[in-house]
């Protein structure tokens, strides 16, 4: 196999050894209260035990080895759980030395031998547990960079799979509008107008669609917005929105902009903006259907505006608006009333909503 297989793996498993000891997870994760009180309570035996070793090698010993259990101790200390019980145990170990194994032993008398083997145990104490300190931290650091490494390679590539997942969608979009079109269009020149038109408003919801996916919440009413703003069509004084607060799911933005743009086309061309003095309002809402299941409701209305028409024959717009209602598990009904327009659209909440 080969060895740049193998080293990635070994690092791995040497990594996880290493968390699994306090004082490296601490480093990496920080400590909690509970792992601070065991690693004191874990200091205050390892030094115990490191005095209790010497008292038992003593007589074994020449004379000038006070230390000779308590370095040990106190690196092992910290290696297991950490730099703050590696100082505890080097001072408890620094005391129990200084008393029973420096002379005069069974006191805490200063002289010129005791301040140099002090100074000497303290050197060596702080040199280790300064090179600790520094090995715990280069390794939290690390632990931590590999795991938001991680976790970003990790959100590219569900980022990646949903922006492949909705262009898909938005071309199969593009596609059935191609073929709804060459019904209904009879020139080439018609259908690349018409073509042209869609594909513009598609566009509006190509900015709604990313924030989706970065997890930017869009709501009806900015789904709407910005469906009506580029056609001139957000006028507070002559558009009224009235509805809850849902949220539109990333899979219902496309079929939701291309029916609002066509009912905002239609107004323009022959509806109630085709005047100076014609009104729409949308409501939406949530209700519970006759079969028990729930039913999110949009309804256009346009008043004020020409006088409408049953048209003779179904055009492009009607079959695009029942075909995108029922990608949406719904359905469209038109009514051509004198007063202006009124388009009662039906989806499925979990179809379009993001959450319900």
């Amino acid at each position: 196999m080969d060895d740049r297989v193998d080293k990635p793996r070994e690092e791995t498993s040497a990594r996880r050894l290493l968390l699994a000891l306090p004082a490296f997870r601490n480093a990496a994760y920080g400590a909690t209260r509970s792992t601070a009180i065991v690693g004191q309570v874990a200091a205050v035996i390892m030094a115990a035990a490191a005095l209790g070793l010497r008292f038992i090698l003593d007589p074994m010993l020449p004379p000038g080895f006070p230390y000779l259990t308590f370095f040990p101790a106190v690196v092992l200390t910290g290696f297991i759980w950490g730099i703050t019980p590696a100082v505890t145990a080097g001072i408890l170990s620094g005391l129990a030395s200084w008393y029973w194994f420096i002379e005069p032993s069974g006191s805490f008398a200063l002289d010129p031998r005791a301040t140099t083997a002090l100074v000497f145990y303290i050197f060596v104490i702080a040199t280790d547990i300064g090179l600790l300190f520094l090995a715990l931290k280069a390794l939290g650091a690390q632990v931590r960079a590999s795991e938001a490494l991680a976790e970003a390679l990790q959100l590219q590539q569900v980022v990646s799979k949903e922006v492949d997942h909705r262009l898909k969608n938005l071309m199969a979009t593009v596609s059935s509008l191609i073929s709804l079109m060459e019904k209904h269009a009879s020139t080439p020149a018609e259908l690349a107008s018409q073509l042209r038109q869609r594909i513009n408003a598609l566009s509006g919801s190509i900015g709604l669609l990313r924030g989706a996916v970065g997890d930017e919440r869009v709501s009806m009413r900015k789904a709407i917005l910005a469906a009506l703003e580029p056609l001139g069509l957000a006028d507070p004084r002559r558009t009224t929105l009235n509805g809850p607060d849902v949220t539109i799911s990333s899979n219902g933005l496309i079929p939701l902009n291309l029916i609002l743009h066509e009912l905002a086309t239609n107004a323009l061309k022959h509806g109630a903006f085709s005047n100076q003095s014609g009104v729409i309002k949308l409501d939406w809402d949530v209700t519970p259907s006759a079969g028990g299941k729930a039913v999110l409701n949009l309804i256009w209305t346009e008043r004020a505006g020409p006088s409408t028409a049953v048209p003779t024959r179904s055009g492009f717009g009607t079959e695009l608006l029942k075909r995108m209602s029922r990608s949406l598990g719904g359905g469209c009904e038109l009514s051509y009333d004198p007063a202006g327009l009124t388009a009662k659209i039906s989806f499925e909440p979990m179809s379009i909503l993001d959450s319900y």
